[in-house]
């Protein structure tokens, strides 16, 4: 049996058997798209699994690119505080921690993609 075979047939030894009615549920991710022509960094503050709060470390996204799954979650509500290297930031009047330094995040209420399974937040630097 070559290396494939052997992965193949491994594999499918780790997958538990579904019945025919079921379905696999995965967690929407959030996609962040920087339309400003500068780097920056953005904090989620949000609501994962078993209904728990967190906070997300602080992500680079490059100028005009777009980062997946920053987050994952099924609250369409999150917080978010973000920052240009040009200096524009992006904040709110909502205070939540990152790394112990507390920010004034921003509210967003986002809608969902069904078909992409996933929220989607545009940041524009003329906000």
């Amino acid at each position: 049996m070559n290396g494939i075979a052997k992965g193949v047939m491994v594999a499918g030894l780790l997958l538990s058997p579904m019945g025919a009615n079921a379905a696999l549920t995965v967690v929407p991710g959030l996609t962040v798209h920087n339309q400003c022509p500068y780097d920056l960094i953005i904090a989620v503050h949000y609501q994962g699994s078993g209904g728990h709060w967190a906070t997300a470390p602080f992500a680079t996204i490059r100028g005009k690119e777009r980062k997946d799954s920053v987050i994952s979650t099924d609250n369409s509500i999150i917080y978010y505080y973000a920052e240009s290297s040009s200096g524009v930031r992006w904040t709110g009047n909502h205070n939540f921690s990152v790394g112990g330094k507390t920010y004034p995040m921003k509210e967003a209420r986002l809608n969902l993609d069904q078909e992409r399974n996933r929220y989607y937040l545009g940041l524009t630097c003329n906000h």
